[in-house]
């Protein structure tokens, strides 16, 4: 699923929350990093920060850690400081209403394996953790959502949907479990279910960036363009650092035929992020659209030689979500002789 998905540390009795969150399509550093290492800190002084692409069956995702003091988040999107420690690799194959930080939350070493292992792609192993957490305290609504969002990437879609309904009932005024739950309802084709959950997570903290990118999903999902576009020009002004928000955005605009608009947006993020493959696909796409052939060959090599698959339009199809009329302009482009 193409979705902001979220991990939390939460409790419903408290002010202030801990969240694990992973966005699509990293800003900084470049969408073909990848975590490989994760520290804790109990530190309670910053607020967002985006940190790494993640592997996933969605392609490339980005992590945050969010804390929630007063400070408006989209000061905050740059350096965690001492919060985390991460290690580079190559990239990857292919996952608020303020509450309080429980530093009970954030020490559980079990808590942490768990966290780590979702972020290192071992599912089995976090969702098993997830699980020994719930049977100790499943009156926990952090372990609740997590198993959920680690139950999305398994696939487990109406299971998740199960963890993260219990989640909401256990925390009804935190976004994240909303938002979560919209993805796991719109791999079950559940839309208009799954456009509430935004909306809901978007009124309980109007500046959660990953319901207004989940939203724009769904609304491009049933064909509501302009909704769509609305949503992700939201979830892009109040997450600037998160370059798939963008690149959303370009994608819509080329589909409601505002071209112009769509390249010069798709250009600005190929020269600010050059190892960003998908953005260089999509311009290729666009170029061949305005007969401009030999810039459209040179962003299509720069898209496959980071990522082969931009070749394959089943992929793309499938993995991408891209609007119709993207993906019928690259499949003008991928039918030269």
């Amino acid at each position: 699923m193409a979705g902001s998905l979220t991990f939390a540390t939460l409790s419903p009795q408290s002010a202030r929350c801990l969240w694990l969150c992973d966005q699509p399509h990293l800003a900084s550093p470049p969408p073909s990093s990848r975590l490989t290492s994760l520290s804790f800190s109990s530190r309670s002084d910053v607020r967002t920060s985006t940190v790494a692409s993640l592997p996933s069956t969605a392609g490339n995702k980005a992590l945050n850690i969010l804390f929630s003091p007063a400070c408006p988040r989209r000061f905050l999107l740059s350096g965690l400081s001492s919060a985390l420690a991460v290690l580079w690799s190559s990239p990857p194959s292919s996952a608020a209403v303020s509450k309080r930080i429980r530093l009970k939350d954030v020490e559980d070493s079990k808590m942490q394996d768990a966290l780590r292992a979702a972020v290192a792609g071992d599912l089995e192993k976090a969702d098993k953790l997830f699980s020994e957490l719930i049977l100790a305290e499943p009156e926990n609504a952090s372990v609740w959502s997590n198993r959920g969002s680690v139950r999305i990437s398994l696939k487990m879609y109406e299971e998740a949907r199960a963890d993260l309904t219990k989640a909401v009932q256990l925390a009804p005024e935190a976004p994240v479990p909303y938002l979560n739950r919209a993805i796991a309802l719109e791999a079950l084709g559940r839309y208009q279910e799954a456009i509430a959950d935004c909306k809901t997570a978007i009124e309980n903290d109007p500046e959660e960036y990953a319901a207004w990118f989940n939203l724009g999903n769904v609304d491009a999902r049933v064909n509501k363009y302009d909704d769509a576009l609305t949503a992700y020009g939201r979830a892009s002004l109040l997450a600037p650092g998160i370059a798939g928000y963008r690149l959303k955005e370009a994608l819509v605009l080329f589909q409601v035929q505002r071209s112009e608009e769509a390249r010069k947006l798709m250009q600005g993020l190929v020269r600010k992020y050059p190892n960003y493959a998908e953005a260089h696909a999509a311009l290729a796409a666009i170029f061949w659209s305005e007969g401009e052939r030999s810039r459209a060959e040179e962003q299509f090599s720069e898209a496959t030689k980071r990522e082969p698959l931009y070749a394959d339009i089943r992929w793309i199809n499938s993995e991408l979500l891209w609007p119709p009329n993207m993906v019928k302009a690259m499949e003008n482009f991928l039918a030269i002789d």
